[in-house]
């Protein structure tokens, strides 16, 4: 999982700092608590309540260090399934399912 860290604060002679998103510029950035969710081994895990910076604009989502340290400990520990808090069924589609065949 690639996790980005927050954005650094650009400061300008004469004018307040401010965050700018990496991906798009935009300088509409709030915090929020976001969830992701990545492929552990065979296993589809998500993790909820991250802090993060987010673009109101792409929605690009920023972690500060601390973050990525605990997102990386939390991976490091296999996450077991006694400490999750619930779990979901998730559905499973194939692309291929959609194509149609050649020749048809």
């Amino acid at each position: 999982m690639e996790v980005k860290t927050v954005v650094e604060v650009e400061i300008e002679a004469g004018e307040d700092a401010a965050a700018r998103c990496e991906n798009c510029g935009s300088t509409r950035i709030h915090a929020a608590r976001v969830r992701t969710a990545f492929w552990d081994d065979d296993r589809l895990v998500v993790i909820e309540d991250i802090p993060a910076l987010v673009c109101e604009t792409c929605h690009e989502r920023y972690f500060d260090d601390a973050t990525v340290t605990v997102l990386d400990l939390m991976r490091g520990d296999g996450f077991p399934a006694e400490r999750a808090r619930r779990e979901i069924n998730v559905p499973v589609f194939s692309f291929d399912d959609r194509l149609v065949p050649r020749g048809s």
